[in-house]
């Protein structure tokens, strides 16, 4: 066969020798039997629908050795030998467990995050999976959505330069997927899914075309970098459901972002989820819909498989019946190609079996270097929200080690660590006993994670061999004074709380965002005793979303948010705790003070009413915030009447163990004329502490008057300072009309990008937060 790179001729060749039939069965991807499902669907019998020819891939085979066996069915006993797809969802890891995604977009570190997709790669490819249903790129606002675990975060821009890295370190930085250490990216779920309403998974999604087309950047910037596959989102969009929205699907992804590869439904998604959707009558009119809007391959439901052939045969016959026009035949070999161009990039007819190698598995599964990159990213990807100097722990001594999550190996996990082995984990306790060392290390847990039967049955429900959600029997006094001993005993306390791996996640959605069950009880009770005894708290937090931590953050001396660290988190933990590592990671999305500020959206626009310059002071309410600004303005957007509006921690917030300051900003000049123009931004930084440190320096732009409302700020860069103790120096920021430019227009397929010369804001910061800015003006 000729290079994969230009398989024109062979596969004009092998589509010419394809029947209708088999062309169809490249577009029909099944359920493997005996996998978890996460909707309503049967296993297929895999071998049979293999020899007939009946499926692209399968996610069927438990590693190298069935991989090659049914690859060799596929190639030896399969119509024409076409090979096989093997898919899997590799979210960022695959046997070495590092962080959960929206973890490691903490670490705001693009470098970070490739060569962890590049483990996951080399790990993966070397199980035989080709095809990886990752990364997640959706953008939500709603911590009660399960599935913003999966993400990078709140911010387009950063999440689009997370996108390029993921996609670089799953194909390769030259795009070549046919070699042994590289694996098909798949950018999902297209698009809006994280706009879910109230969070609810699956739930209908209405936003407007500039929104849409802002939170659509990560997708941009992933199909630019090559990404082989696109999954389409569950949700009704607007009204239409993504699977068969043909704007969206050919306007914008195809025409507009110029995606040539595979378009993929998710679960169910035709079959009978458009059907439910009440936009199809029965699954034939489902399958014509999402073929007809530019679906390449049916996942799970088999839809296209039962009825395209016959909807071919009704088109042949009557070719005006339906409103999109027939279903041909030759509609139907252009999408096979597209399938069989994607397994000719892969390498697979060249060598079907490149990657499945035993020896090469034994080497690259949990390698140590891979095991290091996952400490590694679980330190920097860590967030420190406060330390009242009580962080870096001395060592010697007796600390107090409590929580539910202390000695919990399962949920270090996260969501979706399908191929991650629990036993492998570290936990807290273990880390800090092996790092800490001589540190004498008390534990207790001092409450369950939950305490509803019904809850953790169903935290449980992907976890029932290893349940991580596991019942104390001992009631909860007993379990509250057990801990209340070691505190007393301790010289320090260290809280581990926060979720189980299945509190996020698909289909997880919270009713609330606090700590689960009693912990937050717990946290009372050992902020007591550290009060009462004048000892430190010090509160380290797992979970899968942003937490609201109003209360725990007040009481605590020190507080960490790190997201699900994977299985080195208990020895990267500690490492940071003891400061053998410094603090690295930033927040890539707010932290809200309570649900009820849900949907809460760093990017947001600008309002009739902001919160200041105008409104009301209230008689006899003396509250103001940390800049001495009104925390309720009558008449304006600060009209929470319980508390603040603003997040409890910005988006790009963390510390370390050291401190800046940030000087005044400079600019290259204030007034700028025409598109080609560049302006300079510079913000000197010194490190005014006495350790080392690491500072994220981040630019926001704003364009205060244009054609639509445009938000507040908008993140458009940042740099990374590393400094010496008194050492100074300089984040510098280069801006172009493109970073000023936007889409707009009245609907998607109409969407146009351009600037509006004027006067435009220019941010610098360590956080959202936390801002100077000047204005410049630029004139076209």
């Amino acid at each position: 066969m000729p290079d994969p790179a230009t398989p024109a001729p062979f596969l004009d060749d092998l589509l010419a020798r394809m029947t209708l039939r088999e062309k169809i069965g490249q577009l029909n991807y099944p359920h493997a039997e005996g996998l978890p499902t996460t909707g309503a669907a049967e296993g297929a019998d895999t071998e049979t629908l293999i020899r007939q020819g009946d499926l692209c891939g399968t996610s069927a085979g438990r590693g190298a050795a069935d991989r090659r066996r049914l690859q060799r069915l596929a190639v030896e006993e399969g119509p024409n030998g076409i090979p096989l797809f093997f898919a899997r969802d590799c979210l960022q890891r695959y046997a070495t467990g590092a962080p959960i995604p929206l973890a490691q977009s903490c670490s705001w570190d693009p470098g970070l995050v490739a060569r962890i997709a590049a483990m996951t790669a080399r790990e993966a490819r070397a199980d035989g999976v080709t095809l990886n249903w990752a990364p997640m790129l959706d953008i939500s606002h709603d911590a009660r959505w399960g599935r913003i675990a999966e993400g990078h975060g709140e911010l387009p821009w950063l999440c689009a330069r997370l996108a390029e890295a993921v996609v670089r370190g799953y194909q390769g930085e030259d795009g070549d997927l046919a070699r042994p250490d590289r694996v098909m990216a798949t950018l999902k779920h297209f698009a809006g899914y994280g706009l879910a309403a109230a969070g609810r998974d699956y739930a209908t999604v209405e936003a407007s075309p500039a929104t849409l087309m802002r939170i659509m950047e990560p997708f941009r910037a992933g199909i630019a970098a090559g990404a082989g596959a696109v999954m389409v989102a569950f949700s009704a969009l607007n009204d239409v459901p993504a699977t068969a929205n043909a704007v969206l699907l050919r306007d914008v992804l195809r025409r507009r972002f110029g995606f040539t590869g595979i378009v993929v439904t998710d679960f169910t998604a035709i079959d009978p989820e458009l059907v439910n959707h009440g936009i199809a009558a029965d699954v034939r009119e489902a399958a014509y819909l999402a073929f007809k809007a530019g679906v390449t391959i049916d996942l799970v439901s088999g839809a296209f498989l039962r009825h395209l052939a016959p909807l071919v045969t009704e088109g042949q016959a009557a070719p005006d019946a339906r409103p999109l026009g027939p279903v041909t035949e030759a509609e139907i070999t252009a999408r096979c190609r597209l399938v069989l161009e994607a397994k000719a990039r892969l390498g697979l007819f060249d060598d079907p079996w490149l990657g499945l190698d035993e020896d090469r598995r034994a080497r690259m599964i949990r390698a140590p270097e891979h095991v290091a990159l996952a400490r590694e990213a679980a330190a920097k990807s860590l967030v420190l929200l406060k330390n009242a100097g009580v962080l870096p722990l001395a060592r010697g001594g007796r600390l107090a080690l409590i929580g539910p999550l202390a000695d919990d190996r399962v949920d270090l996990q996260g969501t979706w660590a399908i191929d991650v082995d629990p036993s492998n984990s570290v936990t807290l306790l273990e880390g800090m006993r092996r790092v800490g060392h001589p540190t004498r290390i008390l534990h207790a847990r001092g409450c369950n994670l939950v305490d509803d039967p019904n809850l953790a049955a169903r935290l449980n429900m992907h976890n029932r061999q290893m349940p991580s959600v596991i019942l104390d029997p001992r009631p909860a006094d007993i379990l509250l004074a057990e801990a209340r001993v070691v505190a007393h005993e301790a010289d320090a306390i260290v809280l581990c709380l926060g979720e189980a791996k299945e509190h996020a996640g698909e289909s997880s959605t919270r009713l609330d965002i606090g700590l689960p069950g009693a912990q937050a009880g717990l946290v009372e009770a050992m902020a007591a005793v550290a009060r009462e005894r004048g000892k430190p708290l010090i509160l380290v937090v797992m979970a899968g979303r942003p937490l609201a931590l109003t209360r725990e953050a007040a009481v605590a001396d020190a507080l960490i948010w790190t997201g699900h660290p994977g299985a080195e988190g208990g020895n990267a933990i500690a490492d940071v705790l003891f400061g053998d590592a410094a603090p690295y990671g930033r927040l890539s999305l707010a932290l809200p003070r309570h649900v009820g500020q849900l949907p809460l959206c760093t990017e947001e626009l600008p309002t009739g009413r902001p919160h200041e310059g105008i409104g009301v002071d209230v008689p006899g309410d003396t509250e103001v915030d940390a800049s001495g600004r009104r925390v309720f303005r009558k008449f304006t957007t600060a009209c929470i009447l319980e508390g603040p509006h603003s997040p409890l921690f910005p988006a790009g917030f963390g510390l370390t163990y050291t401190s800046f300051a940030h000087g005044p900003l400079r600019a290259s000049a204030r007034t700028l004329q025409g598109a080609d123009a560049v302006l300079e931004v510079a913000a000197p930084v010194t490190n005014t502490g006495a350790r080392w440190g690491t500072e994220v320096v981040q630019l926001y732009l704003r364009d205060p008057v244009a054609r639509i409302s445009r938000p507040v700020r908008e993140l458009r860069g940042f740099r990374r300072l590393t400094l010496a103790p008194g050492e100074t120096a300089e984040a510098v920021f280069r801006i172009t009309v493109d970073d000023l430019s936007y889409d707009h227009g009245p609907a998607l397929e109409a969407m146009v990008r351009g600037w509006d010369p004027g006067e435009f804001v220019v941010m610098v910061g360590p956080n959202a937060g936390e801002l100077q800015s000047l204005t410049v003006r630029w004139d076209a």
